[in-house]
C-alpha cells in the first residue's frame, strides 16, 4: 500500500465525505497510466488487506444508504425546462459556491473534476480492472426502474406542452407518442410485453416533425433547447432499460454519465448546441439575401454598378448632413442618436429605392458561399459563385466610390454657391484628412471594427427574417382583421409582402445605423476615442474636403488627398474583407462545414484565380 493510498483509507470523519477523498484520489491522476496503477493498487488493497473488508462494506454502505435515482435520473441532464433559466444556472454554479445535499450521488459526481478524457479512460478499462467493482458498485434494480419511470413523467410533460403540440398542428393533441410513456414504462417494469422500441421511435420521429416545422417555418432557441431535453431524456429512458435488461454493460454506462455530467456543466456547450439551429436559419436568410447581390449575368453585372452608383449619391447627402449634426452644439447622447437617424434614413431610403450599399454585401454573400459548401457543389459551380460574388463587391464598391465622390463634391460646391462658405471649415477638413490617413491615424483598426459592425448588422438581418417567418408574420398581417378594416384586403396582402421582402433588411440597416452612428458616442463616453471607419461615407468626406479646396482657392492639400485615397482603399479591403471573414465563418460553424471542404476550396479558387483573374474582376461570359 502507497502511503498516500493508506492516509486516504485511514482518513477520519463521515463515510461520504471518506468516500469522497478516495475518488478524488483515484480521479487525480492523470487518465492513462498513472490512474491506471492506482486502481490497480486500489484493487489490490481491497482484495489483499486485513482490513480490506471493513473498506468494501464502508463503501457498499454509501452507494447503498444513498439514493440512486438522482445519479440514474438527473446527472447529465439540464436542471430546468426554460433556457434561459438553465444558461444562468450554469453560470451561477460556475462562480458561486453551493452546499450539496449530503449523502448524494448525483452531486459527488458533479463535484469530481471529470471530463471527456476520464469517461474515455473508463470505457477502456480492461476487464479484470472493472471486475471487482460490478457487485460492490451494483445498483438495485428498482432504481433503475424508479429512475426511468421519473423520465417518462417529465418527457410526457414537456411533450405534451402547449407550445411544442403547435409544432404538429395536423395531429390530434392526444395522438402524440409522449403520452403513452408513462403506461409503456410501467408496463415494462412489470415485465409485460410492451411495444417499447416502437413507442421510442415514434417519439423520435415527432421530434423530427417539430425540427422540420422549425425550419421552415422559423426557429426559436426556446423551442430548440426544449426539444434537445425531450431527446436527452428519450436517450437516458433508453440507455435505463437495457441497463435493467442487461443489454448494457454498467462499464458503459457510467462512462456515458461522465462524459454528460461533463457536457451538463459546460456553459458554452448549452449556448452552441441550443443556438446551433437558430444559428443555422439565420444563416440561411442571411444568405438568401446574399444571393440577389450576386452577380451571375452581364445585365446583372451593369445592374450592380448603377444599383450602387444610387447608393453613392444618397450617401454624399448621408455624409454632408453628419459634418452638419457634428457642427451642432448639443449634448453627445443627442448627437450620437442624430448620426444613428441619419445613417439609418439614409440606409432605410436605400433598401426601398433598391440601392445597393457595397459594404453590406460580403456578409451576406459569405452566407451563400458557405450553403454551396455544404451542398456540395461541382468545383466549376463553386469557382462561378466565387467569381460572381468578388465581381459583385468590386462592381458595388465602385458604383459607390465614383458616384459619391463627384456628388459630394458638387454638393459642396452648390452650397459654397448658394451661401458663398465652403461646406467644411478649415479645421474639420483638416482633421478629416488626418483622419483617413492610412499610416498616421488608426484609421485602419477602425475600418476593421467597422467590418465587426457591418457582419452584425447582418446577423440582426438575419434575425428579424427568422423571427418574421417564426411568428408568420406577413401571412399574419394580410389576415389581420383592423388592417383589412383599415387599408382592404389587398391592402393588407400587400403590407405582408412588404414585410416579408423587407422586414429583414430594415432591422439590418437600422442595426448598422445605430452600430456606426451611437457607439462611437458610447466609446467616447467610456473614455475611448474609437470612431467607424465605412468606405462609401469616407469616400464622401474625402470628397467633401475636395470641395472646401475649390471654394478657396489655393488651399487644395494635394499631398492629404493622395493619402486619404490611400486610406479610403485600405478601408475598403478592411471593411470587406473582416465582415465576410466573419460572416464566412459564421456560416460555416451553423452549417457544420468540414475542414477538408475549406481547404479543397482554397486551392480551387487560387488555381482558378491564377489562370484567369478577369473572371473574378471583369463581366460574366453570359449574356
Amino acid at each position: 500500500m502507497t502511503p498516500t493510498l493508506y492516509l486516504v483509507l485511514n482518513a477520519p470523519g463521515p463515510d461520504e465525505a471518506w468516500f469522497e477523498g478516495l475518488l478524488r484520489w483515484l480521479v487525480e491522476g492523470s487518465p492513462g497510466a498513472v490512474r491506471t496503477r492506482r486502481l490497480l493498487a486500489l484493487n489490490a488493497v481491497l482484495r489483499e488487506h486485513p482490513r480490506g473488508p471493513e473498506w468494501r462494506a464502508r463503501i457498499r454502505m454509501v452507494w447503498s444508504h444513498t439514493s440512486a435515482v438522482r445519479l440514474l435520473a438527473d446527472t447529465g441532464l439540464p436542471v430546468h425546462h426554460a433556457f434561459m433559466r438553465e444558461l444562468l444556472h450554469r453560470l451561477v454554479e460556475r462562480f458561486v459556491p453551493r452546499l450539496d445535499p449530503e449523502a448524494d450521488l448525483c452531486a459527488l459526481l458533479d463535484r469530481l473534476p471529470m471530463g471527456e478524457e476520464d469517461a474515455l479512460w473508463m470505457a477502456a478499462l480492461a476487464p479484470p480492472l472493472v471486475e471487482p467493482w460490478r457487485e460492490l458498485l451494483a445498483l438495485p434494480p428498482e432504481a433503475v426502474w424508479d429512475a426511468a419511470q421519473l423520465l417518462a413523467y417529465r418527457a410526457t410533460a414537456l411533450g405534451l406542452a402547449r407550445d411544442l403540440l403547435g409544432l404538429a398542428p395536423d395531429e390530434r393533441e392526444l395522438d402524440s407518442p409522449f403520452g403513452g410513456l408513462p403506461e409503456a414504462m410501467a408496463a415494462l417494469r412489470r415485465g409485460e410485453a410492451a411495444s417499447w422500441p416502437e413507442l421510442l421511435a415514434a417519439c423520435r420521429a415527432r421530434l423530427k416533425t417539430a425540427l422540420d416545422y422549425l425550419d421552415r417555418h422559423g426557429v426559436s432557441s426556446e423551442l430548440v433547447y426544449r426539444l434537445d431535453l425531450l431527446e436527452a431524456h428519450l436517450r437516458r429512458m433508453e440507455e435505463l432499460v437495457s441497463l435493467a435488461a442487461g443489454a448494457l454493460d454498467g462499464q458503459a454506462f457510467a462512462a456515458a454519465l461522465v462524459r454528460q455530467s461533463a457536457v451538463q456543466a459546460s456553459f458554452s456547450g448549452l449556448v452552441h448546441s441550443t443556438t446551433r439551429r437558430l444559428a443555422r436559419k439565420v444563416v440561411e436568410h442571411t444568405g438568401q439575401t446574399g444571393e440577389h447581390y450576386i452577380a451571375n449575368t452581364r445585365a446583372e453585372w451593369v445592374g450592380t454598378f448603377w444599383s450602387a452608383a444610387g447608393g453613392g449619391v444618397l450617401t454624399a447627402f448621408t455624409a454632408a448632413l453628419k459634418y452638419d449634426i457634428a457642427a451642432a452644439a448639443v449634448a453627445p447622447m443627442i448627437a450620437g442618436l442624430a448620426f444613428a437617424g441619419n445613417y439609418t434614413a439614409s440606409f432605410v431610403v436605400m433598401q426601398f429605392a433598391g440601392f445597393t450599399l457595397a459594404s453590406k454585401q460580403p456578409a451576406m454573400t459569405a452566407a451563400s458561399l458557405a450553403g454551396a459548401l455544404e451542398d456540395r457543389l461541382p468545383g466549376r459551380a463553386m469557382v462561378d459563385l466565387v467569381a460572381g460574388i468578388a465581381r459583385s463587391q468590386v462592381m458595388a464598391t465602385l458604383g459607390n466610390v465614383l458616384w459619391t465622390i463627384p456628388a459630394a463634391v458638387l454638393l459642396g460646391l452648390i452650397w459654397w454657391k448658394l451661401t458663398g462658405r465652403p461646406p467644411l471649415d478649415p479645421a474639420t477638413a483638416a482633421h478629416s484628412l488626418q483622419g483617413l490617413h492610412p499610416l498616421r491615424s488608426w484609421t485602419l483598426p477602425f475600418a476593421a471594427l467597422t467590418g465587426v459592425f457591418l457582419w452584425m448588422s447582418s446577423l440582426a438581418a438575419g434575425w428579424a427574417a427568422n423571427w418574421s417567418a417564426f411568428r408568420c408574420l406577413p401571412q399574419a398581417l394580410a389576415g389581420h382583421r383592423r388592417l383589412i378594416y383599415w387599408l382592404g384586403p389587398d391592402g393588407a396582402a400587400t403590407a405582408g409582402r412588404v414585410v416579408e421582402r423587407h422586414l429583414g433588411g430594415v432591422c439590418g440597416t437600422i442595426a448598422l445605423g445605430f452600430l456606426l452612428g451611437f457607439m462611437p458616442m458610447v466609446f467616447a463616453f467610456a473614455g475611448l476615442p474609437v470612431e467607424v471607419r465605412h468606405v462609401t461615407l469616407s469616400a464622401a468626406s474625402l470628397a467633401l474636403c475636395v470641395a472646401h479646396g475649390l471654394a478657396t482657392p489655393g488651399t487644395m492639400p494635394w499631398a492629404g488627398l493622395a493619402w486619404g485615397m490611400a486610406g479610403i482603399a485600405g478601408i475598403g479591403l478592411l471593411n470587406f474583407s473582416v465582415s465576410f471573414l466573419l460572416a464566412l465563418r459564421t456560416a460555416i460553424d451553423a452549417r457544420d462545414v468540414d475542414r477538408k471542404g475549406r481547404e479543397g476550396l482554397r486551392r480551387m479558387l487560387w488555381r482558378a484565380f491564377r489562370d484567369n483573374p478577369w473572371h473574378f474582376i471583369g463581366p460574366p461570359a453570359k449574356t
